[in-house]
């Protein structure tokens, strides 16, 4: 009867945790659907709507310059994108293959400047 105690209580213990803990249970996460990367907006971003007093709204605009810049001076033969080759000697080049996202062996404008926010 001595041994039965202890592993009636333990038993007992567990079984309460594991209700309380069903009953603490979060709610379910919602996912949103995937959108195709071939239906996504990539536009430019439309300015006539915007309060231009307001300083805040341009955060990240000298970045998206920059990084335009720079594919653009990378871009040997300037056709839009920017092969393994041209980007050799970028510090990106590493990491050509996750960056290239539709995986077509070049890096559009906007593949570069995500990769620029690594």
């Amino acid at each position: 009867m001595k041994r039965i105690a202890p592993l009636s209580l333990l038993t007992l213990s567990l079984i309460a945790g594991a209700a309380m803990a069903a009953n603490q249970s979060t709610p379910p996460a919602t996912t949103q659907p995937k959108t195709e990367h071939s239906q996504m907006q990539h536009g430019q971003m439309d300015h006539s709507k915007m309060d231009h007093r307001d300083k805040n709204q341009h955060d990240g605009h000298g970045q998206q310059d920059a990084a335009s810049d720079e594919f653009s001076a990378l871009d040997a033969n300037k056709d839009g994108k920017l092969s393994k080759a041209e980007l050799a000697k970028h510090k990106l080049a590493p990491h050509f293959s996750m960056l290239d996202l539709d995986k077509n062996g070049s890096l559009s404008p906007a593949e570069f400047a995500a990769g620029k926010t690594m």
